[in-house]
């Protein structure tokens, strides 16, 4: 956020979310800590923010683990993620290259850690709508067949995404079966996002699927 701010043009809220693919409400709380936190920035919701001053962003620095950690979730990224998420891959690897300069340790483009040996499939094409109504916590409607090849229509609060040797898995609240289930991609016959928003309930998030450590069984 700083560094879209550091172009010292006045931008509104709703711009930086789409920039930043978040909600207005969290460019609103992530404005009021830096704020908080002693950055000059100026404006108020409605009119729009702008950054006063000079300020430098800290240099990266990684360890070599950690880089090699970064290069090859890049490169598994860039293999199994659908066309969006891998082409923000190479562009994260081309930020990261772009800070590093003459440093004598090379960069993620020139750390030799390829995932294509993985035995991965690459995401649908869908997967980014999946990806977005994540972000946005909006219902999807699926179009599902079991593995039996019984087809179901199904609206569920779409949680995470999760990738396995097979592919990758949906894991969400249906809401159908009120309870969580997971899908995995590759049988979702078709998916279509709603203009449904769903609430935050604890009893019903990611955290509580993690917490359970259950597997539910494919549906």
């Amino acid at each position: 956020m700083i560094a879209r701010l550091k172009d010292r043009k006045l931008v509104v809220a709703e711009q930086l979310a789409e920039q930043l693919e978040v909600s207005v409400r969290t460019v609103y709380r992530d404005i009021a800590t830096l704020q908080a936190q002693g950055l000059p920035i100026d404006g108020q919701a409605g009119l729009g923010y702008m950054l006063r001053g000079d300020v430098n962003l800290p240099a990266l620095t990684l360890s070599h683990d950690q880089l090699d950690a970064v290069s090859l979730g890049l490169a598994l990224v860039e293999w199994i993620g659908d066309d969006d998420l891998a082409q923000a891959a190479v562009s994260a690897r081309a930020k990261i290259d772009a800070t590093w300069g003459d440093q004598p340790t090379p960069g993620p483009s020139q750390r030799h850690l390829l995932a294509r040996e993985l035995p991965h499939r690459k995401a649908p094409p869908f997967t980014s709508s999946i990806r977005r109504a994540i972000r946005e916590r909006r219902i999807i409607k699926l179009d599902y067949a079991s593995q039996d090849g019984n087809r179901s229509a199904r609206d569920v609060r779409p949680l995470g995404l999760r990738s396995f040797h097979a592919g990758w898995l949906l894991i969400a609240w249906c809401n159908h079966r009120d309870a969580f289930r997971v899908f995995r991609l590759d049988r979702i016959l078709a998916c279509e996002l709603s203009k449904q928003t769903f609430p935050f309930e604890a009893e019903r998030e990611l955290s509580a699927y993690i917490s359970e450590r259950g597997k539910p069984a494919p549906s």
